[in-house]
């Protein structure tokens, strides 16, 4: 997920680092011939990246945690819904509608709070 750089500062072992609006971090290393960043040697360089977007690895992680909780969670309402429509004699059509039903009316919020607890 692209996110934008708010600043830079230098880590204990004074490497420059792009503090992103996500609050997430990346290091920015200009370390020749793997990594060519000269620009973030000076202030005016690093000046200049600022607002730049760059691939937040972390909100990746986070973004395909969060949709695999949710999955999940549909995965088990519909099953559980399904299930219990059996239980009440109801037809396969029945299931099924009351299935979806569930799918639409389930609490996602614990879920995703859960999943983004983890990051």
């Amino acid at each position: 997920m692209k996110q934008k750089i708010s600043g830079f500062h230098l880590d204990s072992e004074s490497h420059w680092v792009a503090d992103l609006e996500c609050g997430h971090r990346q290091h920015m290393r200009h370390q020749p011939p793997w990594q060519e960043r000269p620009w973030v040697l000076t202030e005016e360089g690093r000046r200049s990246r600022l607002g730049i977007e760059l691939e937040c690895k972390r909100c990746d992680e986070v973004g395909r945690a969060v949709a695999e909780a949710v999955r999940a969670a549909l995965r088990a309402a519909a099953s559980q819904a399904y299930e219990e429509g059996g239980l009440s004699g109801l037809c396969a059509e029945g299931r099924w509608e009351l299935a979806l039903d569930a799918l639409g009316t389930a609490d996602l919020t614990p879920v995703i709070h859960r999943a983004l607890a983890h990051e």
